[in-house]
């Protein structure tokens, strides 16, 4: 039998989760007191601050969205003894440091008040490297947390003012963490992936594009290290480390109420202009979110990233209830996997472009449509373009110094490819 669940913001408690006979996953019900209370936010844009319950449904898309997906959920739930294809069950073993700032316990534990707890990271961090498959779903198991995404990765907290190979501790009982940690080498079908997106992240934010702060480490097995953005230094402990905030927030799926089974938008998910709908209705700035998320769409787009679904884009909740546009983040070119250089990746956009999935089909015509998707004149598209591409070339060069300094030699390559690539596709914004 599955128990109900506690969902916490904070230390506030937010409704509780729990199961009629007739759902296979969680309903939930925003608490009395919480929704009475004078300034309490919703969880989700598609979860409305009412006293009504929201059936199974409804809660699906934002609770399940906190969940890993695909491989990784697979390996987390074997672990645990637990179905994969059961997300209410690995959503009460993992829920207690997910996304932003929710906490879900059961509903017989209470919220401990008491300073959060971190031990020591046996082994350093070169020991993630070293056995990353290994390492990772051990730690999953241990800390319990739960990072949504396909990909194998773990969360870590790093003390303030170490070098990013030393000082690295592993959150407990649902201790807030402070960095994400990603692997390159669990897949060797797809070369240097975490140099590829090391190399497009720095890139983007050379390009005047927000993006969540990373580094890399060890040449020979990497580690992308990435700095949570839903996470802020709230002064220090007891014990010296820094005392660590969390921040809500919530991807583009979870805020139009759509799975992650669905998270490509061939398969019914979000596209341009439904996240377009949400920034104008609901951001702080709207204007200003929309600029960065079209030119984050852009730059997608020339780098070859098919794989930048509606997961991928996030929105951090502001205290009178507004939404800005997260740092980009998992930005990477998927399009030099192409067959000739490791094995081959689909090329349809995971949002489609104009009439186009497939990059290589997109045109003139579809850019003319993108812009009416957004709600753009098409000069302004190619205005952002020809910032984008102007800066393009530089901003990959700055990238490698900076990779080629921590002792990763194999950039020129990828960025050869990347850069290759995208010419025909600048030419094509370029003729808007």
């Amino acid at each position: 039998m599955i128990m109900a669940l506690k969902v916490y913001k904070g230390t506030s408690l937010v409704g509780l989760l729990d199961m009629q006979p007739n759902e296979r996953f969680y309903g939930f019900t925003y608490d009395h007191a919480y929704v009475s209370k004078p300034g309490s936010l919703a969880l989700s844009l598609s979860l409305p601050l009412t006293p009504s319950r929201f059936p199974d449904t409804q809660t699906l898309p934002f609770f399940e969205g906190l969940l890993p997906e695909g491989n990784s959920r697979e390996h987390i739930a074997r672990r645990l003894s637990i179905s994969s294809t059961s997300p209410a069950k690995i959503l009460a073993a993992l829920g207690r440091d997910c996304a932003g700032d929710i906490l879900i316990i059961n509903d017989d534990e209470e919220v401990d008040q008491s300073e959060p707890e971190y031990t020591p990271l046996k082994g350093g961090i070169a020991s993630v490297a070293e056995n990353p498959y290994e390492e990772i779903v051990r730690l999953q198991e241990e800390t319990r947390l739960s990072l949504a995404g396909a990909q194998e990765k773990i969360a870590l907290f790093h003390k303030d003012g170490e070098p990013l190979d030393e000082g690295w501790f592993i959150p407990l009982f649902g201790a807030p963490s402070t960095h994400i940690i990603k692997p390159g080498v669990l897949d060797q079908r797809y070369p240097h992936l975490a140099l590829n997106e090391f190399l497009c992240l720095r890139a983007a934010a050379a390009c005047g594009i927000p993006t969540v702060s990373c580094d890399i480490l060890f040449q020979k097995t990497p580690l992308l290290i990435v700095k949570r953005y839903d996470r802020v230094n709230g002064g220090v402990m007891i014990n010296g480390l820094q005392r660590i905030s969390r921040i809500h927030q919530e991807d583009c799926c979870q805020a139009c109420g759509v799975d992650s089974m669905r998270k490509y938008q061939r398969d019914g998910g979000p596209g341009f202009d439904d996240i377009r709908t949400i920034l104008i209705q609901h951001a702080q700035f709207p204007m200003r979110d929309l600029e960065l998320f079209v030119k984050q769409g852009l730059f997608n787009y020339l780098i070859g990233n098919c794989d930048a679904h509606a997961k991928n884009f996030s929105l951090l909740q502001n205290p009178e209830g507004t939404v800005s546009l997260a740092p980009a983040y998992d930005l990477l070119s998927t399009a030099i996997y192409d067959g000739s250089y490791g094995s081959k990746l689909n090329r349809s956009m995971a949002m489609r472009i104009g009439l186009h999935e497939n990059i290589d089909r997109i045109g003139r015509a579809d850019f003319s449509q993108f812009a009416k998707d957004v709600h753009l004149r098409p000069n302004q598209i190619k205005l952002f373009a020809e910032e984008l591409i102007r800066g393009l070339e530089a901003a990959f060069q700055e990238a490698a110094k900076e990779a080629q300094a921590q002792g990763f030699p194999d950039s020129d390559e990828i960025i050869s490819r990347i850069l290759k690539n995208s010419n025909n596709r600048a030419d094509i914004l370029l003729s808007l």
